[in-house]
């Protein structure tokens, strides 16, 4: 039992790491007057964010546009907590609280915030 543990842990580990080096690098928008201290934090909850987004809500919500996957604009409003989940029936099925928890659903709120706005 404990060396298929091992084995599954590996296995997740192994494909996180391998869409970790398969995103690209997005850049953010913080505000001028944050400190550097602040944005090197916010820094590390985007890329959190940018990770389970990729893992978790890309595959709906990404456009295809002129060949080129782009992560759609998201509002302030759509995004305030559950609502995401909440007010659309499928997220609430195909995003239970077992595969996005509070917390993730927050790193991936901060990551759809702070990314640079597509022109």
């Amino acid at each position: 039992m404990k060396q298929k543990f091992i084995i599954i842990t590996s296995i997740a580990m192994m494909l996180l790491l391998e869409q970790c080096a398969m995103n690209k690098k997005v850049q953010y928008d913080f505000p001028a007057a944050m400190s550097d201290y602040v944005r090197a934090d916010f820094t590390k909850q985007c890329d959190k964010g940018q990770v389970l987004y990729s893992l978790n809500c890309a595959k709906c919500h990404n456009k295809n546009i002129h060949g080129r996957e782009v992560i759609p604009d998201f509002t302030r409003e759509q995004l305030k907590g559950y609502e995401l989940r909440v007010s659309n029936a499928q997220h609430e099925a195909s995003m239970p609280d077992e595969l996005v928890t509070a917390e993730e659903l927050g790193y991936i709120s901060t990551f759809l915030i702070y990314k640079k706005k597509n022109k």
